[in-house]
């Protein structure tokens, strides 16, 4: 799976993206706000002033216009499926709310895509599959950063493995969020454990319904944690 294509924060311009971007996702920077005095309070030239407002422009976050001047956007018009926005989303500690709405997204997504794996994975990505499975297992009481990594791969194979380009991509551009939400609820590997090994089994049998039904369960489980999903 390819990874996140985030902006580079090297130089004054990437910084000054990065800074403004996770004030704005943040909330310290609301709809409406101008940001003249942002620019003002930044030691940087004009050029690297433009060249920031047309990153955060193309990601929906502010707007330029003569006159006026610049002003942060309405959250209407944000890509939030940016790699950036989301990861200074991210940054910015978003509550449960947010959370909330990422399994919302996951239930929508991933127990289709394990239907389609398991009629459509590869001998040499099942293999994978168990391996990351079994490095899952392996961890899963004494290193709780391996076991997220582990389950992250787990996840992405399983991506990879339902062969559907526009599927993979989105849930690649998701890589950052999911990691998050596992990180978030690590602390439930016991129960989360046999679910994950029902899906794989649904995947290796080839059995769509029941690799769908685990990973169905296996979201509802790792959001119930949350104390508030689906409300």
């Amino acid at each position: 799976m390819k990874k996140d294509r985030t902006y580079p924060r090297r130089g004054l311009h990437g910084e000054l993206v990065h800074d403004v971007g996770v004030r704005i996702l943040s909330g310290e920077l609301e709809p409406g706000d101008s940001l003249a005095g942002e620019w003002d309070e930044q030691d940087v030239s004009r050029t690297v002033v433009r060249e920031a407002v047309k990153v955060l422009a193309a990601k929906g976050l502010i707007v330029s216009r003569p006159k006026t001047g610049t002003h942060v956007r309405e959250r209407a018009y944000w890509h939030m499926l940016d790699p950036d926005v989301l990861a200074w989303r991210l940054e910015a500690e978003p509550g449960d709310d947010f959370y909330v709405t990422v399994f919302e997204t996951r239930r929508l997504i991933e127990p289709a895509v394990a239907a389609l794996a398991a009629t459509r994975a590869r001998d040499d990505e099942v293999a994978e599959l168990e391996a990351a499975f079994a490095r899952m297992a392996e961890s899963a009481a004494t290193d709780l950063e391996a076991y997220v990594e582990a389950d992250i791969r787990f996840h992405e194979v399983i991506l990879a493995g339902c062969h559907n380009e526009l599927l993979t991509n989105i849930g690649s551009t998701l890589r950052g969020v999911f990691r998050a939400s596992f990180t978030r609820t690590r602390g439930i590997a016991e129960q989360t454990l046999p679910l994950h090994e029902a899906i794989l089994d649904g995947i290796r049998d080839g059995n769509a319904e029941a690799a769908e039904t685990a990973t169905r369960d296996l979201i509802e489980t790792t959001a119930a944690s949350l104390g508030r999903a689906g409300r």
